[in-house]
């Protein structure tokens, strides 16, 4: 007879081991350069399997709790977002600047929206999340070039 105080176990708790992590077949992330990110586009199309292990892979990498602002450099590298806006700029106006536009990719769309709609993010919160996270990278991106040129002069100065 087993004592009344060890019927009240709960099971243990699954932890996930490196072998058994979501991943997606040929990809490491956060993706590093924009070429990246365009074969996981083109992977995502062409392939079934493939769109399913990335929004498994979105799914189990950002926490419920934790914005896609906040997450997004998991998935991205800051380098490999360069050319890239919401909406894009193909314009003649900027020739030196051309983006591409994220709305036109599912990697950004519709595999993150699948991903997250469990976690409260509709169609309107992702282009927002999105546009922000765009921002930060540009900020982050000033930001250290702010900081080269200051360095620069300093040691111009020396």
């Amino acid at each position: 007879m087993v004592p009344d105080g060890y019927n009240n176990f709960a099971p243990p708790v699954p932890t996930m081991s490196l072998e058994e992590s979501p991943a997606v077949l040929g990809f490491t992330f956060p993706l590093a350069v924009e070429n990246d990110i365009d074969r996981l586009e083109v992977a995502v199309r062409q392939s079934n399997l493939i769109r399913g292990q990335y929004v498994q892979y979105l799914n189990a990498t950002k926490p419920v709790q934790m914005s896609i602002v906040q997450s997004f450099n998991k998935f991205f590298s800051d380098y490999s977002m360069t050319n890239f806006s919401y909406y894009g700029v193909e314009r003649a106006e900027y020739p030196k600047t051309p983006k591409k536009a994220m709305k036109k990719y599912n990697v950004f769309t519709t595999c993150m929206l699948d991903a997250w709609q469990s976690h409260g993010i509709t169609s309107i919160i992702l282009v927002e999340q999105l546009k922000k996270a765009i921002y930060h990278i540009s900020r982050r991106r000033y930001t250290r070039n702010q900081v080269l040129k200051k360095k620069m002069r300093l040691l111009q100065r020396i």
